[in-house]
């Protein structure tokens, strides 16, 4: 762990090893309540910031990255893999499960899971649509910049050389009050950058470096 018990990419890689439907489960117990459950592959990316907040709280939870089950939750498989009508508002993972409640689409799923553990609100300085705006700026960056442009060497020399790259990295950097994003207290938006930045340091930039 890291200072602030955020664990380093290094350790929670370990989860692209494991395959089919796993349970995670951590040292505090939730009472009678059923664990929280998350959907995702077997690797981080957009799962990520969800499996982090729940190891920094010490939360239980179960891990599922079984398809056929993520199925019984998301339409995108249900009729393919089930034979039965989609039912339910869930395209596809992340989805995080709480109950009766059900929440996809990254920054949504992150943002929930964040309030619940007390990532947010009871940040100082946290502001619930700046955290939004901070997260669909990462999204932009990350995903929409480098992810866009990263199955061509030539298309992300340019991309990263030019001005777009420089400007969406500042726009960035310059929300993060300090040390974390809120301030002195890591929140959900923290957690958020951080997968981020781990998908495309281990998928694009730490391969680069290897063969430099």
């Amino acid at each position: 762990k890291g200072s602030r018990g955020i664990f380093t990419s290094q350790t929670l890689n370990n989860i692209n090893v494991l395959a089919g439907s796993v349970s995670l489960i951590m040292a505090a117990a939730s009472g009678d309540a059923a664990p929280i459950k998350i959907l995702y592959w077997p690797r981080l990316i957009r799962g990520a910031p969800l499996v982090r907040m729940l190891e920094h709280t010490g939360t239980e939870y179960e891990y599922i990255s079984d398809k056929a089950e993520m199925a019984k939750y998301c339409s995108t498989w249900t009729k393919a893999i089930t034979g039965e009508e989609p039912v339910g508002d869930n395209f596809a993972p992340p989805v995080v499960i709480d109950g009766d409640i059900m929440v996809s689409q990254s920054i949504a799923a992150a943002l929930y899971l964040g309030n619940k553990l007390g990532l947010s609100s009871s940040v100082p300085g946290w502001n619930e649509y700046k955290a939004m705006q901070f997260c669909a700026d990462i999204v932009d960056t990350f995903e929409g910049g480098l992810g866009s442009n990263n199955e061509s060497g030539p298309a992300l020399k340019a991309f990263v050389e030019g001005p777009r790259c420089a400007n969406l990295m500042s726009n960035v950097e310059r929300a993060i009050v300090g040390p974390y994003y809120f301030g002195e207290e890591p929140s959900t938006v923290d957690f958020f950058l951080l997968g981020h930045l781990d998908w495309r340091i281990t998928s694009v930039f730490a391969p680069l470096k290897e063969k430099l």
